[in-house]
């Protein structure tokens, strides 16, 4: 990373007021990648007898997040709409409709965005970005910002960096050349069967029927000889479209309606040879801007959220949205070859 970038960075995280926000249902990523950036704002200060405030927010937390915050002896404060400080990072986001908070009050605060997803238009809202979609996770940004800033974070710091890069990585499946190179200079007296043991706890049972009544209410079509699955839940949408893709789907939409925030949230997920031909993330920012919602991700693995038009019953919401999709992604087919 350019020195420059790093430089401008430090003058962020020397500010004695920040906030860190992750997204929606904090994952393991999310939370390891914001302990960190909150370790290396206290490395850092303008007065050095002045304590500072560095907060973590999001919304909601994961089960496994929470259980890898609880070993790791570090809190997250689980509130809607934060009070924002001058300072405001973005970790793991890439929509600002992922993040629970003021439009206003955000527009008043020097917005820096950390993330591995695809650039979307989020970045307009930011003073100051490091997006690296060729990085796997964005605890690997983080932890090679450590190492670039020559500092090396303590024990339990580095676990959640690794929690965070095993996640998003699949547990190393999808791990890179540079990832394996981080993972090295975390390692110091780390027990790498104790981060595995923290990711592998059993499946939430609520998870669990979520995903077969997804399954159960799944329906099939053939775009371009690929098998394309719709289908809806109530929660658990981005593991549910997982499953869904897992079991035999090329491509897989869930969407959940939620009435209470009239909010309309789609997962997709692919197969990784399709997804060479067809970016999810770049489809989900086109669908987000149809719906007039925010959306992106990765090229396998994306998301959106939009507004719940009060007309529609939640029927005739979730069919309105899934025919977005299938039309958007019917263009995106078009001319593309069979992989």
């Amino acid at each position: 990373m350019k020195k420059k970038k790093i430089e401008i960075l430090k003058d962020y995280l020397k500010n004695d007021d920040i906030i860190f926000l992750c997204h929606h249902n904090a994952d393991p990523d999310a939370v390891g990648a914001a302990i960190g950036l909150k370790q290396l704002a206290n490395s850092f200060s303008k007065k050095k007898s002045k304590e500072k405030n560095l907060k973590i927010s999001a919304d909601s937390v994961s089960k496994l997040s929470r259980s890898i915050l609880k070993e790791l002896n570090e809190k997250i404060e689980i509130i809607e709409y934060p009070k924002l400080p001058k300072t405001v990072f973005l970790v793991d986001t890439s929509s600002i409709n992922q993040v629970t908070v003021n439009s206003e009050e955000l527009t008043n605060s020097d917005v820096i965005l950390i993330d591995h997803h695809k650039k979307t238009d989020l970045i307009n809202f930011c003073k100051f970005y490091i997006v690296d979609e060729n990085s796997t996770s964005t605890c690997e940004i983080v932890a090679n910002l450590f190492r670039e800033m020559k500092i090396y974070p303590p024990k339990n710091i580095r676990i959640g960096l690794l929690c965070g890069i095993l996640y998003d990585t699949k547990h190393l499946k999808i791990a890179k050349e540079s990832t394996f190179n981080i993972i090295s200079w975390l390692m110091k007296d780390v027990s790498f069967q104790k981060v595995l043991y923290l990711l592998s706890q059993e499946s939430d049972p609520s998870k669990r029927i979520a995903h077969l009544k997804a399954c159960s209410r799944m329906e099939l079509m053939e775009l371009d000889s690929y098998t394309i699955a719709i289908s809806h839940a109530s929660s658990h949408e981005a593991s549910c479209a997982k499953t869904i893709v897992s079991i035999g789907a090329d491509i897989a939409f869930v969407v959940a309606a939620r009435k209470r925030d009239r909010e309309i949230r789609i997962s997709v997920r692919s197969r990784k040879a399709i997804s060479k031909k067809i970016h999810m993330g770049a489809l989900m920012e086109k669908v987000a801007k149809i719906l007039d919602g925010q959306g992106g991700g990765h090229a396998e693995a994306a998301g959106l959220n939009a507004p719940w038009n009060k007309e529609k019953t939640k029927e005739e919401a979730v069919d309105s949205v899934l025919s977005v999709c299938i039309k958007s992604l019917e263009e995106e087919l078009s001319g593309v070859e069979n992989v």
